[in-house]
């Protein structure tokens, strides 16, 4: 069960009862994090494989896939979705027409997921809840993407908002959200209607299923508290309502376990795709490019920015940009405009620096290699990743709220503008810089709720987990991550070890410390790896922090010391 968005400081006894009493009876992962970008679609990914994303290919929420997607006379691009310019993948339509003949041909997620393992063992796989994070747990469904399956699947379901199999839930599931989709109701409504799926369809099927001796898994991803969080604040009175419906939705499913008479053969795993944090300016980063004569226009394919919230993918033109040293020159002059400003985080290069004996510095000086936080893809990774800078320790107590001031930052400098984020009921640390970009129907400001970078606010993410196989009453020290849960469950429902969730071999760790008959959890060890900038009258130094336990090494948190900070423009 996978709560969008869910921070580990907000579960408590007042707001999420149930999920704070699983966490207490059972196990609760205190140092669990989220793969970096901190984006849904990205640890969506890494939750359906357990390898990096420059593994499974997905990036961010927001890709630019015209300069790797073949086209041409044999080829034409994928109907309905115009890869000229960067695609939102959080649509389930959109990622089978993108994972089409014509497209990526069955490449999007460039393995198999956890899910399809267990389908190839003939189990029984239910997927329910949020479009896009869905369809990546089997990126096989939906007769859109004319692709065909490995094997002879095992018995499925799949529910989410805009598609559905079989197809004949589709109307039934669009009935029973259609006002959901207008606006008119909560994305907890939504949620619930898929709680009440999992408990009365999902849940009997599975323990058919088990009681045949095949393996079964549910997966039910809701869009709360990440809706909410986003669009009236952390520490809103709506905030906290939608904490309050998730955890009756955690209700409903556990009652429906007692009921089925299943609770000792099932395992229940919740867990969030990342944390959050408030917007404390919205940067519009590609406006700056143009300001700085960097990017020719607003839409101008020279330079290509996919806004990702707090964190942003830039990628060169090669046709405007054909020589190596063309390339160098207008990287080193986005990376020295950017560094220089009080919004920007940690820089990520495509290409590793040259100097010998520092692998995970980038090409570009003061950045990081992608291959140091594992999203180097050779096909799809942009030329420059670019985190906006997290302040783990502010609070938004002058930020959220209609009252508050709100500002933008873009080509004519900072501007003030309405405050949309609703009142604040208790202030909650941690806030970001963020180039956010609504694609729900809303527009962000400061003060508003975002996420995507690499900070701590962010990283830190919401795992806990009940059941027979898991200890009861423990409390895990040892680092984790959303990569350690497809491993974990693949060895839970007997796949072979070396087969990994993936088919060849996962990047992320069997929580092995975690299960019954376990020894003692150790409290992992901490490394630094740090890039540094001279700019004029000005040393940018950027700290990347991680834990590693077990042979896996989890981002932990990032920092960037200026001296003497640059003033925006």
């Amino acid at each position: 069960m996978v709560w969008d968005g869910l921070r580990p400081d907000l579960v408590s006894e007042r707001d999420t009862p149930n999920l704070a009493a699983l966490a207490r009876e059972g196990v609760r992962f205190e140092r669990h994090h989220s793969s970096y970008p901190t984006l849904t679609m990205v640890n969506a990914a890494v939750l359906a494989t357990g390898v990096e994303p420059s593994a499974d290919g997905i990036l961010g929420n927001v890709m630019y896939f015209a300069p790797f997607m073949r086209t041409g006379p044999d080829r034409s691009p994928p109907p309905d979705v115009a890869i000229e310019r960067p695609v939102a993948l959080e649509n389930s339509k959109t990622l089978a027409a993108l994972n089409a003949r014509n497209g990526l041909d069955g490449r999007l997620i460039e393995l198999k997921t956890v899910a399809q393992e267990i389908e190839r063992e003939g189990g029984y796989v239910a997927i329910v809840g949020k479009q896009g994070p869905t369809f990546v747990f089997d990126d096989k469904v939906g007769a859109a993407s004319g692709v065909a399956r490995d094997g002879a699947p095992g018995h499925r379901l799949f529910a989410s908002d805009d598609l559905a199999e079989p197809d004949s839930m589709t109307q039934e599931i669009s009935r029973a959200i259609a006002s959901v989709a207008s606006g008119v109701v909560s994305p907890g409504r939504r949620d619930a209607y898929f709680a009440r799926l999992v408990s009365e369809k999902a849940l009997p099927e599975a323990k058919a299923a088990a009681q045949s001796g095949k393996p079964a898994l549910v997966v039910f991803w809701q869009r709360n508290p990440d809706a909410v969080q986003h669009s009236a604040g952390l520490g809103t009175a709506a905030a906290f309502d939608a904490l309050r419906e998730c955890d009756a939705n955690l209700r409903t499913i556990q009652a429906a376990i007692r009921e089925l008479g299943i609770q000792n053969a099932t395992d229940l795993m919740v867990v969030s795709d990342h944390g959050f944090a408030t917007i404390r300016m919205t940067v519009m980063l590609s406006e700056l490019l143009v300001g700085m004569g960097l990017k020719k226009s607003a839409d101008s394919g020279d330079v290509v920015v996919a806004r990702n919230g707090a964190s942003d993918f830039i990628y060169l033109s090669p046709r405007e940009h054909a020589s190596r040293s063309a390339r160098r020159e207008k990287l080193e002059s986005i990376v020295k405009f950017a560094a220089a400003q009080e919004w920007c985080g940690p820089i990520f290069s495509r290409e590793p620096s040259p100097q010998p004996g520092q692998p995970y510095l980038g090409w570009i000086a003061g950045t990081f290699n992608q291959a140091a936080v594992g999203l180097l893809n050779p096909e799809r990774s942009p030329d420059l990743i670019l985190s906006f800078r997290e302040l783990s320790d502010l609070d938004n107590s002058s930020l959220t709220g209609p009252a508050s001031s709100a500002f933008t930052l873009g080509k004519d400098g900072q501007k003030s503008e309405r405050n949309r984020s609703q009142a604040l009921v208790r202030a909650v640390a941690g806030v970001t810089y963020a180039d956010a970009e609504s694609h729900f129907g809303f527009g962000y400001t400061t003060g508003m709720g975002t996420h995507g970078a690499a900070g701590r606010r962010e990283l830190h993410n919401f795992c806990a987990a009940a059941g027979p196989d898991f200890r009861s009453r423990f409390l895990d020290r040892d680092p984790s991550g959303n990569i350690d849960v497809a491993p974990t469950i693949a060895w839970l429902l007997g796949l072979k070890p070396e087969d990994g969730a993936s088919g060849s071999s996962a990047h992320g760790r069997i929580l092995r410390e975690a299960l019954n008959g376990a020894g003692a959890a150790g409290a992992g060890r901490a490394t630094s790896i740090s890039a540094s900038l001279e700019l004029q009258g000005m040393v940018v130094k950027t700290v990347l922090r991680f834990v590693a336990t077990g042979g896996e090494s989890y981002l932990d948190d990032a920092t960037v010391e200026r001296i003497k900070l640059g003033q925006s423009p």
